[in-house]
């Protein structure tokens, strides 16, 4: 065989490795790209956000304490952001089902949000016999916002004035009185009621708190048991009576009003709350942004002194620590609600 003169021995050998490192160089280079460019939408998705309306799903009717406190934080989070994206859409129903189930099945871009509350995520599941979604594994959790404590309150004209009468009262006349419900958690407090005083409440359910309030001022209930937001405008202006409160102590809102355990010492404190939660799958970019800057709306003076006559107090969690939050109530709640009595329905 007759060699090139021209081309020395082991030069192939060298060509082809050098061939090699070039096409690995370019595979890297190349797979670098893809990842750069498979990870590019859901940056840019977060650097942008919102561009176009945020929904906040309220899952009670205008006028209720979840209502009340979501359109306090989107106000907060549309001058944080400088935008006017974020709105409120009242969808009431079915203890809060109805919109939470909405949420849960929507598309996970972060334009869509629940504003759940203890009855959506930790009572209803207890309370319902089909619930259609899962209140820990079908929502991102973004951001707390807070609660109030539950009043249980009477008519401006009922003869009722306190916790001892509510007793003698409805014992007196069994078959003949009521207690309001619009939520789960007021379905408890009236369950409790009823129970630690042996006496015949029969229960009325309600879509809203501000549907309940007008009948009892109305005279169609006996008893409402509901929370601070709903009640402080017509206690204040004496349309209705609070004969005791929920929390553990009174309440220095009503330093007058005695607590519910006073009368019945086995009664649990109840106190309601809020947060912002995302369908499963919102990328994490937009659900921490949104969880800090709900924080931060919720840590403002003007939040504060505009919830806090009325009860008010923070939740400040957002990820994983409200997450273990909605799955610690939950458990909490179970047990409430089964030695409450209430069957699902």
């Amino acid at each position: 065989m007759t060699r090139n003169p021209q081309i020395r021995p082991g030069t192939g050998v060298r060509v082809m490795k050098r061939l090699r490192r070039r096409l690995a160089v370019s595979f890297a280079a190349s797979l670098g790209a893809a990842l750069s460019l498979a990870a590019a939408p859901a940056a840019a998705q977060s650097q942008s956000y919102p561009n176009r309306p945020v929904t906040l799903l309220v899952p009670f009717a205008v006028g209720s304490s979840t209502d009340i406190m979501t359109r306090v934080v989107a106000k907060g989070l549309n001058e944080r952001l400088k935008t006017g994206y974020f709105i409120v859409d009242n969808k009431p129903g079915a203890n809060g089902v109805i919109a939470s189930d909405l949420v849960a099945k929507a598309k996970p871009d972060g334009y869509t949000l629940v504003v759940g509350t203890g009855t959506t995520h930790t009572q209803v599941p207890w309370m319902m016999k089909a619930v259609p979604y899962d209140p820990v594994k079908d929502f991102e959790p973004v951001g707390g916002i807070g609660g109030v404590p539950l009043a249980l309150l009477v008519g401006r004209d009922s003869p009722i004035r306190s916790m001892d009468d509510l007793r003698k009262t409805v014992a007196a006349n069994p078959g003949k009185h009521t207690y309001g419900t619009a939520f789960g958690m007021a379905t408890v407090c009236g369950e409790n009621v009823r129970r630690g005083f042996n006496i015949d409440l029969a229960q009325v359910p309600y879509k809203s708190s501000p549907q309940a309030l007008t009948d009892l001022m109305g005279g169609r209930l006996t008893v409402l048991c509901t929370d601070f937001n709903s009640a402080m405008g017509a206690i204040r202006s004496n349309q209705v009576r609070a004969i005791a409160v929920t929390t553990a102590q009174r309440n220095n809102q009503l330093p007058d009003v005695p607590t519910v355990a006073e009368s019945i010492p086995a009664f649990p404190e109840m106190r309601s709350w809020v947060g912002v939660f995302a369908p499963r799958g919102t990328p994490p970019e937009i659900t921490q942004m949104l969880g800090r800057e709900i924080l931060a709306v919720t840590e403002s003076p003007e939040l504060l002194k505009a919830l806090s006559p009325n009860g008010f107090e923070r939740l400040p969690l957002q990820g994983a620590e409200l997450r273990d939050f909605v799955q610690r109530e939950l458990a909490k709640w179970g047990k409430l609600i089964e030695s409450a009595g209430i069957k699902p329905e």
